[in-house]
This record gives C-alpha cells, sequence and structure tokens, in this order.
C-alpha cells in the first residue's frame, strides 16, 4: 500500500475514533417542553383578558378568564388572572343583569294627529297562561305619552279581562316589596280591557327609582292576583315629553 493511502486510512481511522468517543447532546425534556409552550400560549391569552378588562368588555373578559384558569392552570398567567376573574366575574353578572332588565322594555314610538305618541310596556314577571280558550295571556304595564290625551299608566290585558265586579276604584300598589297602597284607578268608558292609574306623574316618580312594582288586580277567568314587573330597566329617555 502506499505511503497515501496509510495516511488516508489513518485519518479515516481517527475520525470514526473520534466521533464515536464523543457525547451525543441531550435529548429535550418533553414535559418542559409542553410547560414552556403552555407558559407562551397562556402569555397570549393574558394579554387579550388584559385588553378585554380594560376595554370594558368585561363579559368576554369573564370567558376567557374562566378560559386561562381551566386550560393552564399552572401557568404565571393563570396565577395573575385569578388576582382579579373573582372582581371581573361579579361585573359580568351585573352587566348580563342590566341588560336582562333593559330588554324586559318594549318601547314604540307612533305618528299620531299632532305629534308623536310614545309608549313603554313591560310585561309581568309571573306569565298569566292560555286561558279556557287556549289562546295565550299576558298582562303589561303601559307608561304612555300621547300628543292629545298626555301622558297615562295602565294596565293592559291580552285575551283576558278584569273583573271589576266589586270595584277597581282603587289598586294595591307595593314598589320594592313594601306594603302596598291603594291608588285610584280608573276603567275606560270605550271597553278596553284596561286599568288606569290616575296618579300617573307620582308612579312614574316612584317607578324610575324601584326595582320592581307589583300591583293586585282581579281577573274574570283566574281571580285576584298579584301581578310583579321588573321596571328597573326602564330607560325615561324613551318617553321624551315628561310633563313639566
Amino acid at each position: 500500500m502506499s505511503l497515501r493511502n496509510l495516511l488516508l486510512a489513518a485519518s479515516a481511522v481517527l475520525a470514526l475514533a473520534a466521533c464515536s468517543g464523543g457525547s451525543a447532546p441531550p435529548a429535550a425534556d418533553p414535559v418542559a417542553t409542553a410547560k414552556a409552550a403552555n407558559e407562551t400560549k397562556a402569555a397570549k391569552q393574558l394579554a387579550l383578558y388584559e385588553q378585554m378588562r380594560s376595554s370594558g368588555s368585561i363579559d368576554l373578559a369573564a370567558s376567557l378568564g374562566d378560559e386561562i384558569v381551566r386550560k393552564y392552570p399552572d401557568t404565571a398567567a393563570a396565577a395573575t388572572v385569578q388576582k382579579t376573574l373573582a372582581d371581573v366575574r361579579t361585573k359580568a353578572a351585573q352587566k348580563a343583569e342590566t341588560q336582562r332588565l333593559a330588554r324586559l322594555w318594549a318601547y314604540n314610538a307612533v305618528p299620531e294627529a299632532g305629534g308623536t305618541q310614545y309608549t313603554g310596556a313591560i310585561e309581568s314577571k309571573q306569565p298569566l297562561g292560555a286561558g279556557a280558550d287556549h289562546k295565550p295571556r299576558r298582562i303589561r304595564l303601559v307608561l304612555r305619552q300621547h300628543p292629545k290625551w298626555g301622558q297615562s299608566v295602565y294596565l293592559l290585558l291580552d285575551n283576558a279581562t278584569f273583573d271589576c265586579r266589586k270595584g277597581c276604584a282603587t289598586l294595591p300598589v307595593a314598589f320594592d316589596g313594601a306594603k302596598p297602597e291603594r291608588m285610584k284607578a280608573t276603567i275606560p268608558p270605550t271597553g278596553e280591557p284596561a286599568l288606569f292609574i290616575d296618579d300617573d306623574k307620582s308612579f312614574i316618580a316612584r317607578l324610575e327609582k324601584a326595582k320592581t312594582v307589583s300591583i293586585d288586580a282581579t281577573l274574570k277567568e283566574g281571580g285576584e292576583q298579584t301581578f310583579t314587573f321588573e321596571v328597573s330597566g326602564f330607560d325615561a329617555s324613551k318617553l321624551p315629553n315628561k310633563p313639566k
């Protein structure tokens, strides 16, 4: 064998020895890798959570905060979220309740001779259910501003009739569960299934400060009942022509 070939063979042997004698790089720890990935994901979610919280999207923040704590419980982001999540949940629940109460009211503005009629109406908390004729019944508390008739407050029935054989001249009315007081009422001569509360100004002024209003009335089918209205979501701006 030539000297050149001997040198090449020797170099190959030395190289092989060097490779076999060295240590391989350590394998990555799968647990540590997964934890680092979770920390990264949770940190991104935390940034979004804080953004929602500061922007007032409190309901979305509560939902995201719950998700971070559930999906990434052992991360630094979850620990940070836990510091504010209870308060965020409380505020989200309050916001949801405020929205629910506001949705209970239905408003209408209808052109009438001489101007516009504005109404705000809310159904009773207790459903009436169907009558003997199987038609759906309901009772509503209505606040109305009419360009000709002025401001009115009345109970209005659908598919039912008030029973005034024993008198409907006064109605027991209670604000926020206080002792009921009797307020003067009027049956319209035109025969609508309605009962008007005469002192509309006082009634509305007290309604605007109340959470609930309960009114006792007697129906021809169903007898005497107490109807409760969750009124705290009332938006007075929807009835713009408030009497002076």
